[in-house]
């Protein structure tokens, strides 16, 4: 899994990465609920599946809440305002996310067997996300458990057919020729 695509996407204009897709993030990403200092961990559910379209609403909601929950500590300095990157509200930052991440697409090219999903892989990344105190969030971001970065895992080698970047062994999809680069 690379699926830190929850990594694929630019955190500008809240389109952040999705855990699971292509490593480590080095970029911060959020979490919480919108109370408390910014630490913490996800916490058990008992499920043991959860579908992708699930996971992205999740992890979107993941993300953009401890973004906002740190909103008070974002760098002056960063190049970019909080609101360029995060949207106006943390609802509207989950939606602009799985917006851009294309569950529908996603789900497709998993069809046409482009894509594994792990949706065992997902419950956990979404049960172990830690994060730093908010004094420190902008600097380490999101801690992603293991799991996460075998949530999505492109099966689609260089040269390959793709419809979208998590196709690809190399998480780069051209979009004009539909191949995998």
């Amino acid at each position: 899994m690379r699926f830190l695509g929850i990594l694929a996407l630019a955190l500008l204009g809240c389109t952040a990465e999705v855990p699971g897709i292509e490593g480590p993030q080095p970029t911060p990403t959020p979490m919480g609920n919108g109370g408390g200092d910014g630490s913490g961990s996800g916490g058990g559910s008992g499920q043991t599946s959860v579908t992708l379209s699930q996971y992205f609403v999740e992890i979107a909601a993941i993300q953009c809440d401890q973004a906002w929950q740190c909103k008070d500590s974002f760098p002056a300095d960063a190049g970019y305002t909080f609101d360029s990157a995060w949207a106006d509200s943390a609802a509207t930052c989950a939606q602009n996310l799985v917006t851009a991440w294309n569950a529908a697409q996603v789900e497709t090219e998993i069809a046409k067997g482009r894509i594994e999903y792990n949706g065992t892989a997902a419950v956990s990344c979404l049960e172990g996300v830690t994060f730093a105190a908010c004094s420190d969030y902008w600097q380490t971001g999101i801690q992603w458990a293991e799991p996460c970065y075998h949530v999505v895992t492109g099966m689609v080698e260089p040269g390959g057919a793709c419809e979208s970047l998590y196709s690809c062994t190399t998480y780069n999809c051209d979009a004009t020729t539909h191949t995998c680069i």
